[in-house]
Protein backbone atom coordinates (compact mmCIF):
# COMPACT_ATOMS: atom_id res chain seq x y z
CA UNK A 1 0.00 0.00 0.00
CA UNK A 2 1.66 3.32 -1.15
CA UNK A 3 1.55 6.68 0.92
CA UNK A 4 -0.98 7.95 -1.42
CA UNK A 5 -3.53 4.95 -1.16
CA UNK A 6 -2.71 5.14 3.01
CA UNK A 7 -3.72 9.05 2.80
CA UNK A 8 -7.31 8.62 0.67
CA UNK A 9 -8.28 5.77 2.97
CA UNK A 10 -7.50 7.55 6.44
CA UNK A 11 -9.58 10.50 4.93
CA UNK A 12 -12.13 8.39 3.73
CA UNK A 13 -15.63 8.22 5.97
CA UNK A 14 -16.37 4.97 7.48
CA UNK A 15 -19.48 2.70 5.85
CA UNK A 16 -20.55 -0.65 5.51
CA UNK A 17 -18.27 -3.63 4.94
CA UNK A 18 -15.88 -3.36 7.52
CA UNK A 19 -12.47 -1.38 8.05
CA UNK A 20 -10.10 -3.18 5.18
CA UNK A 21 -12.22 -2.12 2.50
CA UNK A 22 -12.68 1.21 3.24
CA UNK A 23 -9.85 2.32 7.13
CA UNK A 24 -7.28 0.22 6.67
CA UNK A 25 -5.12 1.89 7.81
CA UNK A 26 -6.89 2.80 10.72
CA UNK A 27 -7.52 1.42 14.11
CA UNK A 28 -9.12 2.88 17.37
CA UNK A 29 -9.02 1.75 21.28
CA UNK A 30 -5.65 1.46 21.99
CA UNK A 31 -5.00 2.42 25.66
CA UNK A 32 -1.88 3.54 27.23
CA UNK A 33 -0.04 0.69 29.35
CA UNK A 34 2.29 1.53 31.92
CA UNK A 35 4.55 -1.27 32.98
CA UNK A 36 6.65 -1.60 36.08
CA UNK A 37 9.87 -3.46 33.99
CA UNK A 38 12.25 -2.84 31.78
CA UNK A 39 11.35 -3.74 28.39
CA UNK A 40 13.55 -4.84 25.45
CA UNK A 41 17.19 -2.69 25.57
CA UNK A 42 16.07 -0.03 27.12
CA UNK A 43 19.14 -0.22 29.70
CA UNK A 44 21.16 2.90 31.28
CA UNK A 45 24.39 1.16 29.61
CA UNK A 46 22.73 1.00 26.12
CA UNK A 47 24.77 3.51 23.69
CA UNK A 48 22.22 3.02 20.90
CA UNK A 49 20.82 6.14 18.88
CA UNK A 50 17.78 7.64 20.16
CA UNK A 51 15.68 5.70 18.06
CA UNK A 52 16.27 2.15 17.29
CA UNK A 53 14.28 -0.19 15.62
CA UNK A 54 13.42 -2.95 17.41
CA UNK A 55 12.02 -5.16 14.80
CA UNK A 56 10.96 -5.07 10.96
CA UNK A 57 8.34 -6.91 10.11
CA UNK A 58 8.83 -9.25 6.64
CA UNK A 59 5.68 -10.36 5.46
CA UNK A 60 6.48 -14.15 6.62
CA UNK A 61 6.04 -15.73 9.71
CA UNK A 62 6.29 -12.82 11.63
CA UNK A 63 3.19 -11.39 10.18
CA UNK A 64 2.83 -8.07 8.36
CA UNK A 65 1.21 -4.26 9.45
CA UNK A 66 0.98 -4.25 13.01
CA UNK A 67 -1.95 -2.16 14.00
CA UNK A 68 -2.62 -2.47 17.45
CA UNK A 69 -0.98 -1.35 20.89
CA UNK A 70 2.08 -3.28 22.47
CA UNK A 71 1.45 -4.56 25.66
CA UNK A 72 4.39 -5.80 28.05
CA UNK A 73 4.35 -8.79 30.81
CA UNK A 74 5.93 -8.73 33.96
CA UNK A 75 9.33 -9.97 32.32
CA UNK A 76 9.46 -6.76 29.86
CA UNK A 77 8.42 -8.75 26.61
CA UNK A 78 6.44 -7.18 24.33
CA UNK A 79 2.95 -8.31 22.94
CA UNK A 80 1.15 -7.26 19.82
CA UNK A 81 -1.01 -8.64 16.86
CA UNK A 82 -0.17 -8.18 12.84
CA UNK A 83 -3.07 -7.45 10.75
CA UNK A 84 -1.77 -9.41 7.77
CA UNK A 85 0.85 -11.91 7.06
CA UNK A 86 1.73 -15.19 8.82
CA UNK A 87 1.60 -18.02 7.40
CA UNK A 88 -2.33 -18.06 6.47
CA UNK A 89 -1.77 -14.45 5.40
CA UNK A 90 -4.68 -13.49 8.50
CA UNK A 91 -2.48 -12.20 10.82
CA UNK A 92 -0.23 -13.22 13.78
CA UNK A 93 0.35 -12.28 17.76
CA UNK A 94 3.99 -11.83 18.56
CA UNK A 95 5.94 -11.77 21.60
CA UNK A 96 8.87 -9.57 21.62
CA UNK A 97 11.48 -10.89 24.09
CA UNK A 98 14.28 -8.97 25.93
CA UNK A 99 16.97 -10.37 23.68
CA UNK A 100 15.26 -8.70 20.63
CA UNK A 101 13.74 -12.14 19.29
CA UNK A 102 10.39 -12.14 17.78
CA UNK A 103 8.07 -14.70 18.00
CA UNK A 104 4.80 -15.34 16.20
CA UNK A 105 2.88 -17.08 19.33
CA UNK A 106 -0.34 -17.78 17.02
CA UNK A 107 -0.82 -17.37 13.73
CA UNK A 108 -4.80 -16.82 12.66
CA UNK A 109 -6.33 -18.91 10.16
CA UNK A 110 -9.28 -17.12 9.31
CA UNK A 111 -11.84 -19.79 11.08
CA UNK A 112 -10.27 -18.04 14.34
CA UNK A 113 -10.08 -14.50 13.32
CA UNK A 114 -8.57 -12.69 10.24
CA UNK A 115 -7.71 -9.51 10.24
CA UNK A 116 -6.70 -8.23 14.14
CA UNK A 117 -6.27 -4.32 13.37
CA UNK A 118 -6.18 -3.99 17.36
CA UNK A 119 -4.08 -4.77 20.37
CA UNK A 120 -4.18 -6.92 23.24
CA UNK A 121 -5.63 -6.20 26.50
CA UNK A 122 -3.52 -8.30 29.66
CA UNK A 123 -5.27 -10.55 31.83
CA UNK A 124 -5.36 -12.21 34.63
CA UNK A 125 -2.62 -15.52 34.88
CA UNK A 126 -0.37 -14.07 31.63
CA UNK A 127 -3.71 -14.33 29.55
CA UNK A 128 -4.14 -12.06 26.80
CA UNK A 129 -8.29 -10.79 24.92
CA UNK A 130 -8.45 -9.02 21.42
CA UNK A 131 -10.77 -8.87 18.35
CA UNK A 132 -10.43 -10.07 14.83
CA UNK A 133 -12.40 -7.40 12.36
CA UNK A 134 -13.38 -10.62 9.95
CA UNK A 135 -13.67 -14.04 9.94
CA UNK A 136 -14.87 -16.37 12.58
CA UNK A 137 -18.00 -18.40 12.56
CA UNK A 138 -19.92 -16.05 10.38
CA UNK A 139 -17.21 -14.07 8.93
CA UNK A 140 -17.92 -10.96 11.08
CA UNK A 141 -14.79 -11.32 13.31
CA UNK A 142 -14.68 -12.36 17.14
CA UNK A 143 -13.71 -11.83 20.61
CA UNK A 144 -10.82 -14.38 21.73
CA UNK A 145 -8.78 -15.40 24.89
CA UNK A 146 -4.92 -16.10 24.72
CA UNK A 147 -3.33 -17.82 27.31
CA UNK A 148 0.52 -17.72 28.38
CA UNK A 149 1.01 -21.09 26.64
CA UNK A 150 -0.09 -19.42 23.15
CA UNK A 151 -3.79 -21.70 23.12
CA UNK A 152 -6.44 -19.14 21.48
CA UNK A 153 -10.26 -19.71 21.95
CA UNK A 154 -12.92 -17.70 20.55
CA UNK A 155 -15.25 -16.40 23.16
CA UNK A 156 -17.69 -15.03 21.01
CA UNK A 157 -18.42 -15.10 17.35
CA UNK A 158 -19.97 -11.74 15.78
CA UNK A 159 -22.98 -11.98 13.57
CA UNK A 160 -24.37 -14.95 15.29
CA UNK A 161 -28.02 -13.31 15.04
CA UNK A 162 -29.46 -10.86 13.46
CA UNK A 163 -29.10 -7.22 14.93
CA UNK A 164 -26.16 -8.45 16.26
CA UNK A 165 -22.85 -6.15 16.07
CA UNK A 166 -19.99 -6.83 13.50
CA UNK A 167 -16.45 -5.40 12.32
CA UNK A 168 -14.73 -5.38 15.90
CA UNK A 169 -11.54 -3.15 15.29
CA UNK A 170 -10.99 -1.74 18.83
CA UNK A 171 -8.84 -2.33 21.65
CA UNK A 172 -10.62 -4.16 24.65
CA UNK A 173 -11.01 -2.56 28.46
CA UNK A 174 -12.46 -4.51 31.31
CA UNK A 175 -15.92 -3.08 32.20
CA UNK A 176 -16.89 -2.70 35.99
CA UNK A 177 -17.61 -6.18 36.78
CA UNK A 178 -14.96 -7.57 34.83
CA UNK A 179 -16.40 -8.24 31.25
CA UNK A 180 -14.46 -7.13 28.43
CA UNK A 181 -16.03 -4.12 26.50
CA UNK A 182 -15.91 -2.65 23.24
CA UNK A 183 -17.20 -1.81 19.91
CA UNK A 184 -18.49 -3.43 16.48
CA UNK A 185 -17.83 -0.56 13.05
CA UNK A 186 -20.57 -2.63 11.98
CA UNK A 187 -23.95 -4.02 12.72
CA UNK A 188 -26.26 -3.48 15.61
CA UNK A 189 -29.89 -2.77 15.20
CA UNK A 190 -29.64 -0.26 12.73
CA UNK A 191 -26.04 -1.30 11.04
CA UNK A 192 -23.97 1.46 12.20
CA UNK A 193 -22.42 -0.32 14.92
CA UNK A 194 -22.50 -0.78 18.67
CA UNK A 195 -20.85 -1.05 21.78
CA UNK A 196 -20.98 -4.50 23.46
CA UNK A 197 -19.90 -6.59 26.38
CA UNK A 198 -19.24 -9.94 26.31
CA UNK A 199 -18.62 -12.30 29.66
CA UNK A 200 -15.81 -14.21 30.03
CA UNK A 201 -17.69 -17.49 29.54
CA UNK A 202 -18.94 -16.08 26.25
CA UNK A 203 -21.69 -14.18 26.95
CA UNK A 204 -22.81 -10.89 25.15
CA UNK A 205 -24.82 -8.21 25.60
CA UNK A 206 -25.50 -4.88 23.30
CA UNK A 207 -25.30 -1.48 25.66
CA UNK A 208 -26.00 0.32 22.20
CA UNK A 209 -26.86 0.35 18.93
CA UNK A 210 -26.05 3.21 16.82
CA UNK A 211 -28.43 5.19 14.74
CA UNK A 212 -27.13 6.76 12.41
CA UNK A 213 -28.52 10.48 14.18
CA UNK A 214 -27.36 12.44 16.86
CA UNK A 215 -26.01 9.53 18.79
CA UNK A 216 -23.37 8.60 15.51
CA UNK A 217 -22.50 6.00 13.18
CA UNK A 218 -19.37 3.61 13.00
CA UNK A 219 -17.20 3.65 16.36
CA UNK A 220 -14.25 3.00 15.67
CA UNK A 221 -12.50 3.60 18.79
CA UNK A 222 -12.83 1.79 22.13
CA UNK A 223 -13.73 2.48 25.23
CA UNK A 224 -12.39 4.32 28.70
CA UNK A 225 -13.88 2.93 31.63
CA UNK A 226 -14.21 5.64 35.06
CA UNK A 227 -13.73 4.22 38.54
CA UNK A 228 -17.65 4.78 38.84
CA UNK A 229 -18.31 2.63 35.77
CA UNK A 230 -19.18 5.15 32.91
CA UNK A 231 -18.02 4.46 29.66
CA UNK A 232 -16.73 6.95 27.42
CA UNK A 233 -15.92 6.18 23.81
CA UNK A 234 -16.33 8.43 20.35
CA UNK A 235 -18.04 7.43 16.97
CA UNK A 236 -16.09 8.36 13.55
CA UNK A 237 -18.74 9.45 11.49
CA UNK A 238 -22.62 11.23 12.70
CA UNK A 239 -25.73 12.50 10.93
CA UNK A 240 -25.28 14.56 7.76
CA UNK A 241 -23.48 17.95 8.65
CA UNK A 242 -21.41 16.50 11.16
CA UNK A 243 -18.32 14.51 11.46
CA UNK A 244 -18.56 11.95 14.62
CA UNK A 245 -19.11 12.19 18.48
CA UNK A 246 -18.10 11.88 21.85
CA UNK A 247 -20.21 9.79 23.92
CA UNK A 248 -21.10 8.61 27.49
CA UNK A 249 -22.96 5.55 28.82
CA UNK A 250 -23.38 5.94 32.56
CA UNK A 251 -23.52 3.44 34.82
CA UNK A 252 -27.19 2.68 34.16
CA UNK A 253 -26.88 1.91 30.62
CA UNK A 254 -27.95 5.28 30.19
CA UNK A 255 -26.28 6.86 26.47
CA UNK A 256 -25.53 10.48 25.99
CA UNK A 257 -24.21 12.34 23.47
CA UNK A 258 -21.24 14.96 24.99
CA UNK A 259 -20.09 16.02 21.93
CA UNK A 260 -20.88 16.46 18.28
CA UNK A 261 -17.67 17.23 16.14
CA UNK A 262 -17.38 19.40 12.94
CA UNK A 263 -14.51 21.33 10.55
CA UNK A 264 -13.48 23.46 13.58
CA UNK A 265 -13.44 21.88 16.51
CA UNK A 266 -12.05 18.65 14.33
CA UNK A 267 -13.46 15.57 12.28
CA UNK A 268 -13.32 11.75 12.43
CA UNK A 269 -12.12 11.21 15.76
CA UNK A 270 -10.76 7.63 15.62
CA UNK A 271 -8.78 7.14 18.93
CA UNK A 272 -9.79 5.93 22.21
CA UNK A 273 -10.19 8.58 24.51
CA UNK A 274 -7.50 8.92 27.67
CA UNK A 275 -8.67 9.90 31.40
CA UNK A 276 -7.29 12.09 33.80
CA UNK A 277 -7.74 11.77 37.66
CA UNK A 278 -10.65 14.49 37.30
CA UNK A 279 -12.62 13.18 34.63
CA UNK A 280 -11.59 15.51 31.87
CA UNK A 281 -10.92 13.25 28.67
CA UNK A 282 -8.14 13.45 25.64
CA UNK A 283 -8.33 12.68 22.37
CA UNK A 284 -7.62 13.15 18.75
CA UNK A 285 -9.65 13.90 15.50
CA UNK A 286 -7.79 12.72 12.12
CA UNK A 287 -9.08 15.63 9.82
CA UNK A 288 -10.45 19.20 10.61
CA UNK A 289 -9.28 22.13 12.90
CA UNK A 290 -7.90 24.90 11.93
CA UNK A 291 -5.78 23.77 9.22
CA UNK A 292 -7.80 20.46 7.98
CA UNK A 293 -4.98 18.42 9.03
CA UNK A 294 -6.59 17.04 12.45
CA UNK A 295 -6.74 18.34 16.29
CA UNK A 296 -6.00 16.98 19.96
CA UNK A 297 -8.57 18.01 21.98
CA UNK A 298 -9.86 17.96 25.63
CA UNK A 299 -13.87 17.46 26.70
CA UNK A 300 -14.11 18.16 30.48
CA UNK A 301 -16.88 15.78 32.15
CA UNK A 302 -19.75 18.61 31.68
CA UNK A 303 -19.08 18.25 28.05
CA UNK A 304 -17.04 21.50 27.45
CA UNK A 305 -15.00 20.73 24.21
CA UNK A 306 -11.31 22.44 23.75
CA UNK A 307 -9.33 22.06 20.88
CA UNK A 308 -5.99 21.97 22.75
CA UNK A 309 -3.65 21.55 18.79
CA UNK A 310 -4.68 21.97 15.37
CA UNK A 311 -1.50 20.34 13.35
CA UNK A 312 -0.57 22.12 10.72
CA UNK A 313 0.55 19.22 8.17
CA UNK A 314 3.70 20.11 8.44
CA UNK A 315 6.65 19.26 10.13
CA UNK A 316 4.34 18.59 12.90
CA UNK A 317 2.94 16.37 11.65
CA UNK A 318 -0.74 15.63 10.21
CA UNK A 319 -3.46 12.52 10.58
CA UNK A 320 -3.09 11.37 14.42
CA UNK A 321 -5.20 8.34 14.85
CA UNK A 322 -4.10 7.02 17.96
CA UNK A 323 -4.66 7.73 21.30
CA UNK A 324 -2.55 9.79 24.01
CA UNK A 325 -1.20 9.23 27.21
CA UNK A 326 -0.52 12.01 30.02
CA UNK A 327 2.84 11.68 31.11
CA UNK A 328 2.90 13.11 35.16
CA UNK A 329 3.48 16.58 34.70
CA UNK A 330 0.68 16.88 32.37
CA UNK A 331 2.33 16.42 28.90
CA UNK A 332 0.36 14.42 25.98
CA UNK A 333 2.44 11.80 24.15
CA UNK A 334 1.43 10.77 20.88
CA UNK A 335 1.77 10.01 17.21
CA UNK A 336 0.82 11.26 13.69
CA UNK A 337 0.54 8.87 10.88
CA UNK A 338 1.03 10.96 7.93
CA UNK A 339 3.15 14.43 7.74
CA UNK A 340 6.41 15.32 9.40
CA UNK A 341 9.67 15.80 6.86
CA UNK A 342 8.85 13.24 4.49
CA UNK A 343 4.89 12.68 4.95
CA UNK A 344 5.74 9.75 6.98
CA UNK A 345 4.24 10.64 10.23
CA UNK A 346 5.59 12.09 14.18
CA UNK A 347 6.00 11.04 17.04
CA UNK A 348 5.24 14.66 19.70
CA UNK A 349 4.59 15.63 23.21
CA UNK A 350 1.80 18.18 24.03
CA UNK A 351 2.82 20.30 26.80
CA UNK A 352 -0.20 21.63 28.87
CA UNK A 353 0.92 25.38 27.60
CA UNK A 354 -0.18 24.11 24.16
CA UNK A 355 3.53 24.34 23.18
CA UNK A 356 3.78 20.94 20.90
CA UNK A 357 7.27 19.54 20.12
CA UNK A 358 8.54 16.46 17.76
CA UNK A 359 10.41 14.19 19.40
CA UNK A 360 10.43 12.08 16.24
CA UNK A 361 10.00 11.91 12.04
CA UNK A 362 9.56 9.06 10.52
CA UNK A 363 11.43 8.84 7.21
CA UNK A 364 9.70 5.53 5.57
CA UNK A 365 13.07 3.42 6.58
CA UNK A 366 12.33 3.56 9.74
CA UNK A 367 8.72 3.62 9.56
CA UNK A 368 5.69 4.77 7.79
CA UNK A 369 2.01 5.87 9.30
CA UNK A 370 2.31 5.42 12.79
CA UNK A 371 -1.51 3.88 14.07
CA UNK A 372 -1.12 2.61 17.74
CA UNK A 373 -0.94 4.29 21.10
CA UNK A 374 2.61 4.56 22.73
CA UNK A 375 3.84 2.14 25.57
CA UNK A 376 6.18 3.87 27.96
CA UNK A 377 9.11 2.27 30.12
CA UNK A 378 9.60 4.54 33.14
CA UNK A 379 11.19 1.93 35.71
CA UNK A 380 14.18 0.76 32.93
CA UNK A 381 16.90 2.98 34.03
CA UNK A 382 16.35 5.40 30.64
CA UNK A 383 12.81 6.83 29.98
CA UNK A 384 11.74 4.94 26.44
CA UNK A 385 8.77 4.98 24.84
CA UNK A 386 7.75 1.62 22.56
CA UNK A 387 5.74 1.47 19.59
CA UNK A 388 4.59 -0.31 15.74
CA UNK A 389 4.44 1.63 12.51
CA UNK A 390 1.76 -0.01 10.33
CA UNK A 391 4.09 0.49 7.60
CA UNK A 392 7.29 1.15 6.54
CA UNK A 393 10.64 -0.29 7.42
CA UNK A 394 13.42 -2.34 5.40
CA UNK A 395 10.43 -4.36 4.19
CA UNK A 396 7.20 -2.20 3.98
CA UNK A 397 5.54 -4.48 6.70
CA UNK A 398 6.03 -2.10 9.08
CA UNK A 399 7.96 -2.02 12.57
CA UNK A 400 8.56 -2.27 16.08
CA UNK A 401 10.41 0.64 17.51
CA UNK A 402 12.14 2.42 20.60
CA UNK A 403 12.31 6.08 21.51
CA UNK A 404 14.60 7.19 24.87
CA UNK A 405 13.85 10.77 25.64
Amino acid sequence: MNESTCQRRLLSPARAGGLRKTLRALVAGTAFVACTSSLPAAQASDTAPKFRSLHDFTWGADGAWPAGNLVADKDGSLYGTTSAGGPNGAGTIFKLATDGSLTAIHSFNGLDGNLPMSGLLKGPHGTFYGVTEIGGKYGAGNVYQLTKDGVLTSLYEFGAYAGDGWNPVCDLAWGPHGELVGTTVNGGANGFGTVFQVTLDGKETLLHSFSSGADGRYPAAGVVVDAAGNLYGTTHNANDGSSGTAYKIDAQGVFSVLHTFDDASGFFPHAALTLDADGNLYGTTEAGGAYANGTVFKLTPAGTHSVLYAFTGGADGSTPVAPLYRDKVGNLVGTTSWGGQGYHGTIFTLAPDGKLTTLYTFDGATGNNAMAGLVRDPEGGVPAIYGTTYSGGANGAGVIYRLKK
